[in-house]
């Protein structure tokens, strides 16, 4: 029986140990997802997971087999090693191919690359849909790839140009007028770190950080001082202080990336493959990246092209957005002009994920900001 299946990144082990990592994700995405797919195909949609929950009604994907089938080493460093592998081993293959007979498509969520080439070595189409790094609008965005050339000229229907999200950026940038920073913001150069494992970070084999690009580096910021944000959940500099830049042009701050952003003084935003330099354009400032961007994201709908990831703020919630996709490669029913409507932030409460959206807007207000100056002045002393 012909079936979709909803999946993710299968491979990717929690930091310091061989558990799934991303099943919840996978999950995630399987009740976001699964009426309206169901509603465009009348197909079965199957989710596909590694060690799901009891109960779920998932697929189980042996991930430990697979990475013995494809000689890699059980941990993150095999994962890294595997995500964006060229070739895939036989048995690790017929593995995969096992898991997913019978797919007519693959939806998944954060799809890593080797999995991407296996399914199109497989004749199954995949749509993948991510995180979108435009995260200071109203409610999260997917965006969505796809190389399948019939479902990219569907989906460049569906992609909203950026243009779009311009107002939303003022409006967050006009509220940073209102949070104090004590003392001022004069550097022109804010350079952003990332968490120490990141999918966007891998490069042949390997995670990257800013000690493999200290020569673009130090072309980037200049001879000025920098305004350094770490990523809260990597507080150890991002390879900063071993690329030979002196601690005394280093201001390192734990403001806010979007008030920092916001700021007067600051002209350029430096990073390796960071979000923030995604944004960067929408608040006035030169986004400058040291690696690659995580997605090829077209300014406009004729800028669309296979492999580049479409922006798509609502659309996913409707039956008839998956009519349109999936059209060119099953049966879909006919359309019924459905298009629900959710309340901002419904996306980003549902992933729980809010990356310093929710301290902005939330939980800074003007006499928190003042108290929190405040008691930074005292840490600070006279």
């Amino acid at each position: 029986m012909r079936r979709i299946v909803l999946t993710g990144d299968l491979l990717r082990p929690q930091d310091e140990a061989f558990k799934p990592a991303q099943t919840g994700n996978i999950l995630w995405l399987h009740r976001l997802l699964r009426r309206p797919i169901a509603a465009a195909t009348a197909l079965e949609v199957q989710v596909l997971a590694w060690a799901p929950n009891p109960g779920s009604g998932a697929i189980p994907f042996d991930t430990p087999r697979f990475y013995g089938a494809a000689g890699a080493t059980a941990d993150i460093p095999g994962w890294i090693a595997l995500f964006d592998a060229a070739v895939l081993p036989t048995d690790a293959a017929a593995l995969l191919a096992q898991a997913l007979d019978g797919a007519a498509l693959v939806i998944g969520f954060e799809l890593p690359n080797l999995l991407k080439r296996a399914l199109t070595a497989f004749g199954i189409p995949w749509v993948d849909l991510n995180i979108h790094p435009y995260r200071f609008c109203a409610d999260l965005l997917f965006a969505v790839q796809t190389t399948h050339p019939d479902i990219v000229a569907a989906l460049r229907a569906h992609h909203a140009e950026d243009a779009a999200f311009a107002p939303q950026a003022d409006l967050l940038a006009a509220m940073t007028v209102k949070v104090p920073i004590d003392p001022p913001i004069e550097e022109e150069t804010l350079v952003v770190g990332q968490t120490r494992v990141d999918r966007s970070l891998i490069a042949e084999g390997r995670l990257l950080d800013l000690r493999d690009f200290a020569a673009p580096f130090h072309a980037a910021i200049g001879e000025g001082r920098i305004l350094f944000k770490s990523h809260p959940y990597n507080p150890d500099g991002f390879g900063l202080h071993d690329i030979g830049l002196p601690l005394r042009r280093i201001r390192e701050s734990g403001e806010n990336a979007y008030v920092l952003m916001a700021q007067d003084s600051v002209r350029r935003v430096v990073g390796v493959s960071s979000s923030l330099v995604a944004e960067a354009a929408f608040f006035g400032k030169e986004g400058i990246f040291l690696g690659h961007p995580p997605f090829r994201i077209p300014a406009s709908r004729a800028g669309f092209e296979p492999g580049m990831h479409a922006s798509v703020v609502d659309a996913w919630l409707s039956a008839d957005f998956w009519r349109d996709l999936l059209a060119p490669v099953v049966a879909v029913t006919p359309r019924d002009g459905v298009r629900p409507a959710l309340p901002p932030n419904s996306l980003r409460n549902a992933l729980r994920q809010f990356w310093g959206w929710e301290e902005m807007v939330l939980q800074l207000p003007v006499e928190l900001a003042v108290t929190r100056a405040a008691e930074r002045r005292a840490l600070q002393g006279p």
